[in-house]
């Protein structure tokens, strides 16, 4: 009887108290990882809490990246040109990607005014990598060597 108890109690505690665990992988669309034959696809681990998620994302070539991601409400358009230094990160917010991954005017039609998860990571080796996500369902990043990437849950 105490054995079952225990085992009710600890399912409970890991449904509704424990995080949960979401893996990533991007993928590099534009820049010069995409040129790579195969490309390289980044791994990911993001786990989920109350006000905000840890990430960590690790690169092909070992660099870490540590992090925890903030939810806003996607703003106002920033039209930069994707893959010019101009548009290296940090950035307000990463609608050039969209666009350049998911099509023109992606980010005003569905990502403006939604939530998204959004942060400016920094690795072990100097890489600035900016990520943006929807519904936890896919999103965006750029880094600050002329990469864009498409990431995917």
């Amino acid at each position: 009887m105490k054995t079952k108890f225990v085992l009710i109690l600890l399912t409970v505690g890991v449904i509704f108290g424990g995080p949960a665990a979401f893996g990533q992988r991007l993928y590099p669309v534009r820049g010069p990882l995409a040129s790579l034959k195969p490309p390289p696809v980044f791994t990911g681990r993001t786990i989920k809490g109350l006000t905000t998620d840890r990430m960590s994302l690790i690169l092909a070539d070992g660099e870490s990246f540590k992090g925890d991601v903030t939810f806003v409400h996607a703003s106002f358009a920033n039209t930069r040109t994707a893959g010019a230094s101009a548009s290296y990160p940090p950035q307000i917010n990463l609608e050039f990607a969209w666009d350049a991954i998911c099509g023109q005017g992606y980010y005003v039609a569905n990502v403006l005014g939604k939530s998204i998860g959004r942060h400016v990571f920094i690795g072990n080796r100097g890489t600035v990598l900016q990520v943006e996500f929807l519904d936890g369902k896919f999103g965006v990043a750029v880094d600050n060597k002329g990469n864009m990437y498409k990431m995917a849950f």
